[in-house]
């Protein structure tokens, strides 16, 4: 939860952005909010406005030898329920889209976060999290040592365009677009002419169904940001 003295439209990272009348501000109200008999502990954090929400995906081999993977983007939208405090995660878009400098600063300090774990006597993968402040200043928010949301993207990615795939394409999941099932969602796409076509290097490839929800999470592949942005909001609007 965000708390803050000014209005506020959802904030990504929190369940809940809410603004706190300081004077009239009632401590032990919002304590008894936040805990529960069981947990009497609260982690107070500061929170920086970012520009650019990224990650970074890293193996750590048998070897020891670090191996780079993947990086993309974080993307979050508002929900259109005004109610809602939080903002939707809609999925991850590779490579991410930082500039030179931003790239090589990230990549430099992520590094040697992962040489950290290595030397520590962890093996595989390994993803991190991080943040351009508005201020410009790179924040880490988190590490994770397992496969992220992005490995199976990269991997996919991989065997159809080759290793060298974010040199001359764009990768990035759509998720929650309306389907019953994965066979559904197929012969859908194959009628309106979305499925990857291997020659064009572009399309569309259903990834896994929610059936409880109605929903599956879709992979989209294209040859830059415009084309991969145009072809998910073609795709969600036909669906």
């Amino acid at each position: 939860m965000i708390l803050t003295g000014n209005e506020s439209d959802p904030l990504p990272g929190a369940r809940d952005t809410r603004r706190i009348p300081w004077p009239s501000f009632d401590p032990d109200a919002l304590w008894s909010e936040m805990t529960t008999a069981s947990c009497k502990t609260l982690v107070v954090e500061s929170y920086h406005l970012a520009k650019s929400l990224f990650y970074l995906e890293y193996e750590i081999e048998d070897d020891g030898t670090i191996v780079f993977m993947s990086s993309g983007n974080i993307r979050l939208r508002k929900s259109t329920d005004p109610s809602e405090r939080a903002l939707i995660w809609t999925g991850l878009e590779l490579p991410s889209d930082l500039g030179n400098e931003q790239w090589l600063t990230a990549q430099a300090h992520a590094y040697r976060f992962v040489a950290l774990a290595r030397d520590l006597g962890y093996r595989g993968m390994i993803n991190i999290d991080a943040i351009f402040a508005d201020d410009g200043r790179l924040l880490f928010n988190e590490a994770n040592g397992r496969w992220g949301g992005g490995s199976v993207l990269h991997s996919i990615a991989v065997r159809l365009l080759g290793f060298d795939y974010s040199a001359c394409n764009v990768i990035l999941s759509a998720r929650n677009v309306r389907s019953r099932s994965l066979q559904t969602a197929h012969d859908r796409f194959v009628k309106e002419g979305f499925p990857f076509d291997r020659i064009r290097k572009e399309g569309v490839i259903p990834l896994a169904a929610d059936e409880d929800a109605g929903t599956v999470e879709c992979l989209v592949i294209a040859r830059d940001r415009p084309a991969a942005r145009d072809l998910e909001h073609r795709l969600l609007r036909m669906v």
